[in-house]
């Protein structure tokens, strides 16, 4: 925790409205800023009109519709609730003016809630006239210019938006408006029970879209997310009042009822989700360096500094998450792609997305048992084995998007002869001091026939590779039909783009048999699981043992030293039981099924394609029936002519023409066009 502290520090410390150091969205991504206006810039609402127009900015159409006028943006400036800006891409060649806002997005949480990741989430507001509009949203406050920079001024500002603005007034959560119960009226007496005693700047990102306001204009939007841990309140569900500032004659008429609700911030990020859009995606050419990747990657809640190091585990063998290097590698071999989705109220969504292509690899005999390839393991050049447990599989290069027949025929050829053109006998095992070369090993002859495409569909899954990322899957099976494959279980050698050698155990299997294997496999895990518990268990009881011995402490050691000790013992016993305990909830089950849906759609084939490979399997399909059902007539009559007695020719419908309700000419006809 402490090292990610410390990342959001340093990114806080550029947060104001200063936009060097941000990450922009393309395509303003290294723009500067090239002039700020002040209200003495602009000092008439006809000084800004022609501020504007002179950028390029027509006003013309402003005020008109549900557009608003000149004036309300010379307000906006006046009070300090907006800027003018012009800022300057990062190549230089374009000058244009933006709207500035700033707003604040707080986490609103006590000191208890804190801890277990419990967060204020505000799921509904009433207006004062009795109104009502679901909000499902953070504690949202707008900021003004004279607040900048926001790090200059945190406690303030959460003070004023916590006890004056959307919490001014704590109340029960059945408080509402109904014909029964009027308004609640301002009471000037009241002091609002809560108290900020602390906050955590969490990060600063910046949207940029279209004002719809003000036709023409951009605008900016700084986001600042922030803890705010507070006292006083409530530790059940419960409502707030928001009051209007006093009008000319100091009264203060109800503005808001806010109802909130005690949510973890797991469950509160699949409401912000809800209704996401794709804001942005990255691929390659886009980051020139991994250091500007890195940069990129620094607006989302992603533990970098985890990335390319060890993951903690209390087993003997170590896995590392992999670096920003390896993710900035993928990205520019189109292995993958980066994609920001958000909403203006909500938390940025860091997906990668990644094409597989999935071989069914068989052969003309083994198809006609329904069998084909299945890897069971790897091993390499270094020696090590791992189980793999799946078919031929390849990702697919994203700049040949959106595929098509070719793109998978031309993939799967290329997969087949890499992985198949040296094949080996089934218990082969490299060995160190004797590694295989390509001129040393005899060509298998392996050649495909047929590529024929089956289905698509998608996995959504926290990535194994990537700390704190989400991976969009898009799954495309092709059956590889080849001659030359052996008919029993064997191994291949294949070499990567370096040489380097690496040997593949194949078994041919059918689905049952997979399905057998993959149970074996699950149950070896959870077997394995039930033996580390068991380790865990061991050493928890283990420190609570010493903790006990050390209650009664002897011997020379110093009161300091068994205290240290004893707290080192503590915090592992904690971790331990915490870890005995503890349920893995995946990453992706925060996305909204609308979100998921979305992504689903965004596969790399067009519906029209799928289309057209389902009425190819259908038609496939039939056509084997009728030629079936061919057969069994042709074997009728073969039986009919060598029967003893004479038998007529029959003018009656076969067993075909009755199944299809038609005759057999006319079918194969329809099938051949």
């Amino acid at each position: 925790m402490g090292t990610r502290k410390d990342r959001r520090t340093r990114r806080a410390v550029v947060s104001g409205d200063n936009i060097s150091g941000l990450v922009l969205p393309e395509p303003f991504t290294g723009a500067t800023v090239q002039r700020t206006f002040k209200l003495t810039d602009v000092p008439t609402v006809q000084k800004l009109t022609d501020v504007l127009e002179a950028w390029g900015v027509s006003t013309k159409d402003w005020g008109k519709g549900n557009t608003k006028a000149v004036s309300k943006f010379f307000h906006e400036i006046e009070g300090s609730e907006a800027g003018l800006e012009v800022w300057k891409t990062k190549n230089g060649d374009k000058s244009m003016a933006v709207r500035v806002t700033h707003v604040l997005r707080a986490k609103v949480t006590s000191p208890d809630a804190y801890a277990r990741g419990v967060f204020l989430f505000n799921t509904w507001q009433q207006y004062g006239d009795g109104r009502k509009r679901i909000r499902n949203g953070l504690l949202s406050e707008k900021l003004t210019l004279a607040e900048m920079p926001l790090v200059s001024h945190l406690h303030d500002v959460c003070a004023r938006a916590v006890t004056e603005e959307e919490m001014q007034r704590v109340v029960e959560s059945m408080t509402r408006i109904n014909s029964n119960r009027p308004a609640p009226e301002y009471d000037p007496s009241y002091q609002c029970p809560l108290r900020v005693v602390a906050e955590e700047f969490v990060d600063h990102t910046v949207e940029i879209e279209a004002s719809k306001s003000y036709p023409g204009l951009m605008t900016v939007y700084h986001l600042y997310t922030v803890d705010i841990i507070c006292e006083g309140l409530p530790t059940v569900d419960f409502n707030t009042l928001e009051f209007e500032h006093a009008d000319k004659n100091g009264k203060r008429g109800l503005k808001y009822i806010h109802a909130w609700v005690w949510l973890e911030w797991g469950m509160i990020q699949r409401y912000l989700f809800d209704g996401s859009e794709m804001k942005e995606r990255k691929s390659k050419g886009s980051f020139a360096t991994p250091d500007e990747l890195e940069a990129w990657l620094g607006q989302f809640d992603v533990d970098l500094e985890s990335w390319g190091r060890a993951r903690p585990s209390l087993g003997s063998s170590s896995v590392t998450w992999k670096s920003v290097d390896k993710l900035w590698r993928e990205l520019e071999s189109s292995q993958t792609q980066l994609e920001r989705w958000g909403r203006n109220d909500g938390v940025p969504l860091l997906m990668r997305v990644v094409h597989v292509l999935q071989m069914k690899v068989t052969s003309v005999e083994a198809a006609h048992h329904q069998k084909f390839l299945f890897q069971v393991w790897h091993q390499t050049a270094t020696g090590q084995i791992r189980h793999v447990n799946r078919t031929m599989a390849k990702k697919l290069n994203t700049a040949d998007l959106p595929f098509d027949a070719s793109t998978f025929e031309q993939a799967a050829r290329k997969e087949v002869k890499d992985q198949l053109s040296f094949l080996a006998d089934v218990h082969i095992r490299l060995q160190d001091k004797d590694l295989p070369t390509e001129g040393s090993l005899e060509q298998s002859g392996v050649n495909v026939v047929k590529v024929e495409f089956s289905d698509h569909r998608f996995d959504l899954e926290d990535s194994p590779s990537y700390k704190d990322m989400t991976t969009m899957y898009h799954l495309y099976t092709v059956e590889v039909q080849c001659t030359g494959l052996p008919t029993s279980d064997f191994a291949s050698i294949a070499f990567d783009t370096n040489k380097n050698p690496s040997a593949i155990g194949w078994r041919w299997t059918t689905w049952q048999e997979t399905l057998d294997i993959l149970h074996q496999r699950a149950q070896l895990l959870e077997r394995r699981e039930g033996v580390m518990t068991e380790k865990i268990r061991d050493i928890s009881d283990a420190c609570r043992a010493c903790l006990e011995e050390l209650s009664a402490p002897r011997g020379t050691s110093t009161a300091d030293q068994l205290a240290s000790v004893r707290s080192r013992l503590e915090e592992m016993s904690a971790l331990l039981r915490a870890e005995e305990s503890k349920e893995v909830i995946p990453g992706f089950t925060r996305l909204p099924p609308s979100m998921v849906s979305t992504l689903a759609d965004r596969k790399g084939v067009s519906d029209d394609f799928l289309d057209g490979a389902l009425l190819a399997r259908q038609l496939a399909a039939r056509g084997g029936a009728i030629r079936h059902l061919r057969h069994e007539e042709e074997d009728e009559m073969q039986c009919q002519s060598t029967a003893p007695m004479e038998i007529e020719q029959s003018t009656k419908p076969g067993l075909c023409s009755l199944f299809c309700g038609r005759n057999l000419a006319d079918t194969s006809a329809e099938f051949r066009k």
